[in-house]
């Protein structure tokens, strides 16, 4: 399953502005970052898993150069974090998931 994310463009980077763009339940998790007054997108992704393969593929679709963004999902897999760290994003999540896309990969089809 993909998860395709929400795009929200021009967000300050303030705890209102963030909690009415990614919600409540995300806005907890959100810290700020001290370089960045305004994401140009935030890429909030439906409740679930999100792999690399998800956060590569959503990034990818966003011109360039495209200014501070944000990444904002249940889940990230170590890899959907590692893209993201090096795409310069910052990320909010419910909690450390930990697995591996194989990992997660493997329990989906019941391995």
């Amino acid at each position: 399953m993909t998860l395709k994310p929400s795009v929200i463009r021009d967000v300050v980077a303030d705890s209102p502005s963030i909690k009415k763009a990614i919600g409540p339940k995300l806005a907890k998790q959100f810290s700020a970052n001290p370089k960045v007054a305004k994401y140009a997108f935030i890429l909030k992704f439906p409740d679930g898993v999100v792999t690399g393969r998800a956060v590569s593929h959503a990034l990818g679709k966003l011109p360039i150069p495209r200014g501070p963004t944000l990444l904002a999902g249940e889940d990230f897999t170590v890899e959907a974090t590692e893209v993201a760290k090096a795409q310069a994003c910052d990320v909010v999540s419910v909690r450390e998931f930990g697995w591996t896309d194989a990992a997660y990969a493997a329990i989906r089809i019941g391995r």
